[in-house]
């Protein structure tokens, strides 16, 4: 997913996340730090994380990594974390994975649970260290039991997967609701597409499949407005509606979802050049719900 900010990109840490694409300025070059080695001054450490969240979104770098380092020496582990980020991809000083690993595993240390997410991560696929997928789940289900929405995401695929765990659909839907709850999106489309398809342990509900993709299109996310558009067509859970099904088609499309231009024609094959030109107009007045 190309991310439109470094903020976004900043927050979040997931299995099936990348950082490719990024055109990252290289301005206001910052030091890349070994561990944190400043002095804090009488700011909060949540108050310097916000800061450097802030620093960070703005590309004032050399900034960024001072509020960071001061919030993660005032006791805010997640400091530690996002100067990981930085260095990791190499947002304002040349990237340098092994500085970025010492960065994680200081700000894990001290109870960071997106550090301790990472750190799971970089066991998972084997970065640095041995693939271990045992420890990985530890770690990553670890970071989701405290709080952490990336986190669960990732250790609701590990139990679906029998990865590092038992394989556990129960387990694994209760994760993903606790990420969802949390606002992850691939949490909704997740529960989503267990609801659609059901399984020996997940009931087939369209009406909860319906729920959770709706929550994700309204967001304006491509593959939650491609299944609602689905779910229009087909009248599940729904009336079958066609100028619903263009409408989220064609929203679909314009987000370059690689299915939904195929679908998008065919639909309009199918409508009056009355219920076309309604479909057209009501997707061009369409806005996503900011979250």
């Amino acid at each position: 997913m190309l991310l439109k900010s470094l903020k976004t990109l900043a927050f979040g840490v997931a299995i099936s996340s990348c950082a490719a694409g990024l055109a990252l300025a290289q301005k206001n070059e910052a030091t890349a730090p070994q561990k944190p080695q400043i002095q804090t001054n009488a700011k909060s450490a949540e108050t310097a994380l916000k800061d450097g969240i802030t620093a960070l979104d703005a590309k004032d770098y050399g900034k960024a990594v001072q509020e960071f380092n001061a919030a993660f020496l005032s006791g805010q582990p997640d400091g530690g974390f996002y100067l990981g980020r930085m260095v990791e991809l190499g947002v304002g000083m040349q990237a340098d994975m092994d500085k970025a690993r010492v960065l994680y595993l200081a700000a894990a240390e001290k109870g960071s649970a997106k550090a301790i997410n990472r750190v799971g991560l970089m066991h998972f696929r084997g970065e640095g260290v041995l693939q271990d997928y045992k420890t990985a789940a530890s770690m990553i289900c670890k970071a989701a039991d405290l709080g952490d929405r990336d986190a669960a995401y990732n250790c609701a695929g590990l139990y679906l997967e029998g990865k590092g765990v038992t394989k556990d659909t129960t387990k694994a839907v209760s994760y993903y609701e606790k990420s969802a709850n949390a606002g992850h999106i691939g949490a909704l489309n997740s529960l989503g597409f267990l609801y659609t398809n059901g399984n020996d342990t997940v009931k087939q509900d369209f009406a909860k499949a319906k729920n959770y993709f709706e929550k994700a299109a309204a967001q304006g996310n491509p593959v939650g407005l491609f299944e609602m558009a689905r779910m229009y067509e087909n009248g599940q859970s729904v009336s079958k509606d066609l100028v619903k099904a263009h409408v989220y088609y064609n929203l679909a499309a314009a987000r370059q979802l690689p299915s939904a231009p195929a679908a998008l024609e065919r639909i309009s094959a199918q409508l009056s050049a009355t219920d076309l030109e309604k479909a057209q107009t009501e997707a061009k007045n369409w806005k996503p719900v900011l979250q």
